[in-house]
């Protein structure tokens, strides 16, 4: 059923973030949320930073973004793309778990991660960047008494500036369900046998060719999604399925590699999750122009497919570089 009130906390995590009681003695970043609201295992991938709650509806956290993350390097001088996509899904997390009563270990099934950033507001200083986040939850769904799924839009701010906009669309499984859902597929692991050859890393934007999740078929469009052991995106190697994130970082890469040699800095993001993308399955990644519904833009769609099935479908827009 919709909820239309104050959907009743279970967790009594209301108000700032004092720590991570995880985190090293003299750890040198900002105190952030616990680890298990972002379903972050590694600090330094903890972007959130505290929560509070403003109305039935409404939601004011805070952020930082690192300037030297050891995977999401700055691109031509501003935050990498992707941040902004994770920084969007913790929050939702967060607000699921502490405020709309959805227990840990219960299961999150992304459907959409909308946004679209403002590039001159993402230059990297010489530390964090922090920032704040207006959040509206609206189409609100409960069965059995838990949130069942949600629709979180987002307004990301630097020192009163806007960095970006966007909205995430999730579905919630109790570990119950999820497990029907995914059947045998719930023992599922990533294999650990040598990934095959990656694209040149130059194409990708990546800094390192064990960073490059594509490798080259025989279509100059096409490629092969590849993870290689230990790589960046990769998490939480216990998941029974190949994480959205990595996808969307895939989908930059192929857009990155489908216009090279010409810089492509895109700074809107867009993708509709399918299906989940299995492991041991050969995961087809295809880019192509599309076009652009602004001027002076130029956009790319990126499809991911299992089996001829697809999984994903993200488009990306950049502007043109100026003449």
């Amino acid at each position: 059923m919709h909820v239309s009130g104050t959907v009743q906390p279970r967790a009594p995590h209301q108000t700032h973030a004092k720590g991570n009681h995880g985190a090293a003695a003299g750890h040198r970043h900002d105190p952030c949320v616990p680890r298990e609201f972002v379903h972050r295992p590694i600090v330094d991938d903890i972007l959130v930073t505290s929560w509070r709650r403003l109305d039935d509806s409404r939601f004011a956290l805070t952020a930082r973004w690192p300037h030297d993350h050891g995977y999401f390097t700055p691109v031509h001088g501003r935050h990498h793309l992707i941040l902004t996509g994770e920084t969007i899904r913790q929050a939702g997390l967060l607000l699921c778990h502490t405020e709309l009563g959805v227990p840990v270990g219960h299961h999150f099934i992304l459907g959409n991660l909308v946004y679209t950033t403002h590039p001159e507001q993402l230059a990297v200083g010489g530390g964090p960047t922090r920032l704040t986040i207006d959040v509206t939850c609206s189409r609100m769904r409960l069965r059995g008494g838990t949130l069942s799924s949600g629709h979180f839009t987002m307004t990301i701010r630097k020192a009163g500036r806007i960095v970006a906009t966007g909205y995430s669309d999730v579905a919630v499984a109790s570990p119950a369900v999820y497990r029907r859902i995914r059947g045998e597929r719930v023992a599922a692991r990533r294999t650990l046998g040598p990934p095959p050859a990656p694209v040149p890393h130059q194409l990708t934007g990546s800094a390192m060719d064990s960073d490059v999740l594509l490798s080259p078929t025989d279509r100059s469009s096409g490629w092969e999604l590849r993870i290689a052991p230990g790589h960046g995106a990769m998490v939480n190697p216990a998941n029974d399925h190949i994480p959205g994130m990595l996808l969307l970082d895939a989908a930059q890469q192929a857009a990155r590699a489908l216009t090279a040699p010409q810089a492509f800095v895109p700074y809107a993001f867009g993708t509709e999750f399918h299906r989940y993308a299995e492991h041991g399955i050969p995961c087809s990644i295809v880019a192509r122009h599309v076009p652009s519904a602004l001027p002076s833009t130029t956009t790319v769609q990126v499809t991911g497919s299992q089996e001829g099935k697809p999984v994903f479908v993200s488009t990306l827009t950049a502007l043109d570089a100026q003449r």
